[in-house]
């Protein structure tokens, strides 16, 4: 699932994309109007959504929505607003222009995501979600720790592939198959991206030989946006 990101601020931005990747949508960074539409343009895949500055001039956000709603190639991209003006008129004029939700300002990181995942959770029927995944750089030597009950020693391994939802990793030490099965809980999952270091919950949920799947349970909001921002500046858009 793909979603435009309009802003004319460059943090703001990526902040938004890694917050849409955590909620399993690919952002596409744009800067303003013109951005967008070539990004529309140039991409193989549809784009369902959108989030759109429509308060600072240079992003052209209004003018962008009307462009968008004006042609049948995208005139049913659910469009987000990102905007200062709350008072009813300004939000009778949004639904008017057919707008499914809006983000006010000043920026809030925690406000924000709440908002989008009520808004695309009411959207969940209409097209699935699903976590890009994306394999390491062999120069990160990203690897992976965790305990579990009964087995007295240390789980480590090379993590293969990464999502937000979870990993796949190659262990380094054998371990018995019954101890170590689908369904088993890991209390903490230990890896390290950059200099951060991120331990949510998990469970395994396949294993062949060497190789273990496994299920993140639950994750910070600190961490999930560490591991967005891992997983999106090696995505590409």
């Amino acid at each position: 699932m793909n979603s435009l990101v309009v802003e004319s601020s460059p943090k703001i931005r990526d902040s938004l994309c890694y917050m849409l990747l955590s909620l399993g949508i690919k952002g596409i960074p744009c800067g303003n109007k013109d951005q967008a539409l070539e990004a529309v343009s140039n991409l193989n895949e549809d784009v369902f959504s959108a989030i759109i500055d429509i308060d600072n001039k240079e992003a052209e956000g209004v003018e962008l929505i009307k462009e968008l709603k004006q042609n049948p190639k995208t005139i049913d991209i659910k469009i987000i607003v990102h905007t200062i003006q709350s008072n009813k008129e300004a939000v009778i004029k949004m639904l008017e222009m057919g707008i499914i939700g809006y983000l006010l300002k000043p920026y809030n990181e925690t406000e924000t995501y709440d908002k989008l995942n009520k808004i695309f959770n009411r959207l969940e029927g209409q097209e699935k979600r699903q976590h890009i995944r994306i394999t390491p750089d062999p120069e990160d030597l990203l690897r992976v720790h965790f305990r579990i009950t009964g087995y007295p020693h240390l789980i480590s391994g090379k993590i293969v592939n990464l999502s937000m939802g979870g990993m796949a990793l190659e262990l380094f030490s054998p371990v018995e198959h019954e101890l170590l099965t689908a369904d088993t809980q890991i209390s903490s999952i230990n890896f390290t991206l950059g200099s951060k270091q991120i331990s949510p919950p998990g469970v395994a949920v396949m294993r062949k030989d060497k190789y273990l799947a496994l299920k993140f349970n639950a994750m910070s909001q600190n961490h999930n946006m560490i591991l967005a921002k891992y997983i999106f500046k090696r995505i590409g858009v």
